[in-house]
Order: C-alpha cells, then structure tokens, then sequence
C-alpha cells in the first residue's frame, strides 16, 4: 500500500512539472501531459477498486471471525459445564465408594451374627464379597478422557 502511495506521489510530481512545461507553449509536451493524466486516472480508479475489494475481504474476515468468537464463547461454556458435571460425578462416586466400603467392612467384621440377611439381601450384596476393583485401576480415580479427535 505505501508502494502504491509512493507511485501514485511520483506520477503527481511529474504531472505538476508538465503543467510547468506547457507555460512554456509546447503542444508535443502538452499531449504527454494529457496522456500523463489519463494513466494516471485508470491507475488511481484500479487502486480504488482494489480497495473496495479488500475492505469487502476484510468485512468478510472480520464477519467470520467475530462468529467464530461466538462459536470458541460457547464451547469454552460448554467444556466448563462438562467440567463441572464430571466433578460431582466423581464426587458422588468416591462418596458411594466409600459407603460400599462401610457396608462391607461392617458385613465382614459382624462376628457376633448380629445382622440377619435374608438369601435375597445376600445375594444383592455378594459384590461385595469380591474385594477392591482391580489394580489398574485403582491407582486412577478419576474417569478417563475420550479422545475425539480422530
């Protein structure tokens, strides 16, 4: 753009040094300086459509990055809700877990035959019987995250 300012400061100049030219009477000098302005009003109408086309390109640029905007607004949103939702999941896991644990812990330690259980209560909490969950997960609370990129 500062090229083009540059061109267009130049071709000025020497259109004022004709003008200084033709005082002087010369009509060979002042028909250059009629062609001298022609070409230099076809440059200066092709710079202005230029313009107008790259001032339409940045309006487009800017409409889509301004949706975009919106879009990024909505996911981030979105991801934090997902966050949030996925805490207390956990929470509530780690909270049953440990209730799970109580219950097994009494069961277990119940040597007096104090709580009766009918065939049916037993069956229901025959999990119980099997122990910790395995060791690969054990050491990983927390829910894995899927990976959606693919």
């Amino acid at each position: 753009m500062d090229t083009m300012m540059l061109n267009v400061r130049n071709l000025f100049e020497q259109l004022v040094r004709r003008v200084e030219i033709l005082s002087e009477g010369n009509e060979v000098q002042f028909i250059q300086l009629a062609k001298d302005f022609e070409d230099f009003r076809k440059k200066w109408q092709r710079t202005d459509h230029e313009l107008g086309k790259y001032k339409d390109l940045l309006m487009k640029a800017e409409t889509e990055r301004s949706a975009l905007d919106v879009k990024l607004k909505h996911a981030r949103n979105q991801v934090d809700v997902e966050i949030k939702r996925r805490q207390r999941a956990e929470a509530d896991c780690e909270k049953l877990e440990r209730q799970i644990q109580l219950i097994r812990e009494m069961l277990m330690c119940d040597t007096s035959g104090s709580i009766q259980l009918s065939e049916e209560q037993k069956s229901a909490l025959a999990f119980l019987n099997r122990g910790q969950p395995s060791s690969s997960n054990a050491g990983n609370k927390r829910l894995s995250t899927i990976d959606e990129s693919g």
